[in-house]
């Protein structure tokens, strides 16, 4: 793998969006999905073990949610970078993702 190259692990519970995502992101050659997973349980185990320069997850998670993983990364990787985006267009879910340690939403 390339010294310069970004490495994305994404988070859906739904396969279809993953792939899409992964896709999209694959097109640019300086940026590799090195794992993906579709739970906030697997992303909190997958993140320590994968290190990825950059997290992309749903807020609407089954089981643990993403803004419960979220801040559990952020306890554990406070350096971590993750991205969340979701289906709500309601303000307070970007406010709480960005207060508990998301760089975007």
């Amino acid at each position: 793998m390339k010294a310069n190259v970004i490495k994305v692990l994404i988070v859906d519970d739904h396969s279809v969006v993953r792939e899409g995502y992964r896709r999209l992101l694959e097109r640019t050659p300086d940026i590799v999905v090195v794992e993906e997973c579709g739970n906030g349980e697997d992303a909190y185990v997958l993140v320590p073990k994968v290190m990825p320069d950059l997290v992309i997850m749903d807020i609407n998670l089954p089981g643990m949610s993403g803004l419960e993983t979220l801040r559990r990364l952020m306890q554990k990787i406070p350096k971590q970078k993750i991205l969340m985006f979701s289906m709500h267009e309601d303000v307070v879910f970007a406010n709480r993702s960005m207060q508990s340690g998301a760089k975007g939403y």
